[in-house]
């Protein structure tokens, strides 16, 4: 109860951002692209309106999608100093790759440079007045 109950950023207006990761050429993590929507809600949440590449079985389709969902995660809500970005919602509407130079790390990087440019481009607000909330156990 405590990480949800105290003040968060907002976001007031739809925001787009892309990233196009591009490594070391032949790097086995050289390529990735993401283009990511966000639009004002009163929670944070993560969606996907893309087509996966071909080559993608159902196992790594799973391991890139939760790549994604992990850096949008940590790049809105683990920053030390700073309230958490978490009313948002965030969809994932372009997504671009390398067969040769494709990689989860090049996904991940491309996904965290996206947030940074969420969080510095896009217009925020406070939402205050929230205070945390501590549970009692039963101990």
């Amino acid at each position: 109860m405590q990480k949800t109950s105290s003040n968060f950023q907002v976001l007031e207006l739809p925001h787009e951002v892309e990233f196009e990761f591009k490594g070391r050429y032949g790097h086995p993590s050289s390529y990735a692209y993401v283009r990511l929507r966000a639009e004002p809600a009163t929670d944070l949440t993560f969606t996907i309106a893309v087509e996966w590449p071909e080559e993608f079985d159902a196992e790594y389709t799973g391991r890139i999608r939760n790549t994604v969902a992990e850096a949008v995660v940590d790049g809105l809500l683990a920053l030390p100093n700073e309230y958490p970005y978490r009313g948002c919602h965030v969809q994932l509407v372009g997504f671009r790759w390398d067969t040769v130079g494709g990689s989860e790390a090049a996904v991940c990087r491309a996904t965290a440079k996206a947030i940074e440019l969420l969080r510095s481009q896009g217009k925020w607000k406070l939402s205050d007045g929230h205070y945390r909330l501590y549970a009692r156990g039963d101990a």
